[in-house]
């Protein structure tokens, strides 16, 4: 099925309780980063799946938003240095992201509708921001273990609250085999958002294993448990994603140390398990066709999609037709009844932002994969950011997860946090 159907939830309005409960966390993140600049990114990292979100006003304040406002007080009061952020080797990664900002804001020019442009530059500015305080915290000390140990954290709980769907219910399903299986999602919008989400969290974790960080024991058993979790959400692309990540940490790390026979086993043996489940299940006929499903619940398939993304880009090439607008007028392309995102991050930047936003998306991906993997000899963090965006990338072809907070957050704090780490092992080194 293509794309995710875009409905307005159920509002809920902020109150005093809910934001008295805002407030706290945000004083709690300023306190963790006033003790230590990394364990407010922790915070960050750990509440980035858990929205809780409330109504003010035309958007919404969640406990990420309210966490990322205390993280950059506290950042401000401390006269945290910037050096990351004007590093010459991360000039390349800080400039794509300042272009995607610019070049969404720019969008709003052929924009039909305005309203859903700043909706969308907005969050490009949640973004940036996020990646600048992650990259500017963890720049301060020595904190590879932090963030990993915080997205392990994540990670588990948001496994979780996936897995639990199995007993509560789970938002969706697929007929395989003639039986419905269900699809879980977790704190996440979906099960491809999910796919999405632990295919970054994976490489991280995997990278984190092979290096013997802290926490082995937790992190090997919450490894598996991901990995378990991303083949159960039955997302195709997220598959991909998670071979492809998954495959440059292995080869990366076998340039190095060798592995050890225990982990090998130990990976052999899960493959095997969890290729026997699918296939008992009837998962493997899903994973292995590249058929579309049909088009259902005002949804339209990928092929549909793609066209109608290149149809809209026509109408300006340079600029697109505005950020947040390709949903809104897919009826002029020929799609009635259907308003969806176009199940492909690139191809939706081509028809919302035109070359401009295509470049920049591309040349932050390229950017990030390219300095983390450099220095992925130094750092297992960096090895599993640059595994992890590779992974990601491949998923987006098929996906447009980065419209998604809770996903789009967690890859920009990460982006970041490796900005960061870069500018210090160099001032170490220095």
């Amino acid at each position: 099925m293509g794309g995710v159907h875009l409905e307005i939830g159920h509002r809920v309005p902020l109150g005093l309780v809910s934001a008295l409960a805002f407030a706290a966390v945000a004083l709690l993140a300023a306190l963790l980063t006033a003790k230590r600049p990394a364990f407010g990114i922790g915070a960050l990292l750990v509440l980035d799946p858990v929205a809780w979100a409330h109504d003010i006003g035309p958007t919404q304040l969640t406990f990420p938003k309210a966490a990322l406002v205390g993280v950059l007080i506290a950042l401000l009061v401390r006269r945290a240095p910037l050096a990351a952020l004007r590093d010459p080797r991360v000039r390349p990664l800080v400039g794509g992201a300042l272009a995607i900002v610019a070049v969404t804001a720019l969008s709003a020019i052929p924009s039909t509708y305005i309203d859903a442009t700043a909706r969308e530059t907005l969050k490009a500015v949640e973004y940036l921001l996020a990646f600048g305080a992650a990259a500017v915290a963890i720049a301060s000390g020595d904190d590879e273990d932090v963030v990993q140990t915080s997205v392990l954290a994540a990670a588990a709980l948001v496994c979780a609250s996936a897995l639990a769907q199995y007993v509560t219910g789970a938002p969706s399903g697929a007929l395989i085999g003639g039986r419905v299986i269900p699809r879980i999602a977790g704190f996440l919008e979906g099960p491809n958002q999910l796919a999405g989400y632990l295919d970054l969290a994976i490489p991280l974790l995997l990278a984190g294993v092979l290096a013997r960080k802290r926490f082995y024991t937790a992190t090997s058993v919450v490894l598996a448990l991901a990995i378990a979790t991303d083949v159960l959400t039955l997302s195709r692309a997220g598959l991909l994603g998670l071979v492809a990540g998954i495959a440059v940490v292995l080869t990366f790390r076998a340039r190095g140390t060798a592995l050890s026979a225990r982990l090998v086993l130990a990976g052999t043996a899960l493959v095997a398990a969890l290729a026997a489940l699918a296939s008992r299940l009837g998962f493997l006929q899903r994973f292995f066709s590249v058929g579309e499903v049909e088009r259902e619940n005002g949804l339209g398939t990928r092929g549909e999609l793609w066209h109608a993304a290149l149809v809209l880009w026509k109408t300006d090439p340079a600029l697109g037709v505005g950020a947040g607008n390709f949903e809104l007028l897919l009826p002029s392309a020929g799609l009635i009844g259907v308003r969806t995102h176009a199940n492909s991050l690139y191809l939706q930047s081509l028809a919302e932002g035109g070359i401009a936003l295509l470049s920049a998306v591309l040349w932050t991906i390229v950017s990030a994969i390219a300095l983390c993997l450099r220095e992925a000899p130094r750092s297992a963090l960096l090895l599993g950011i640059g595994a992890a965006t590779f992974g990601f990338a491949v998923h987006q072809v098929f996906d447009v997860l980065t419209f998604f907070p809770k996903i789009g957050g967690f890859w920009w704090l990460l982006l970041g946090a490796a900005t960061g780490r870069i500018h210090a092992l160099h001032e170490r080194t220095a």
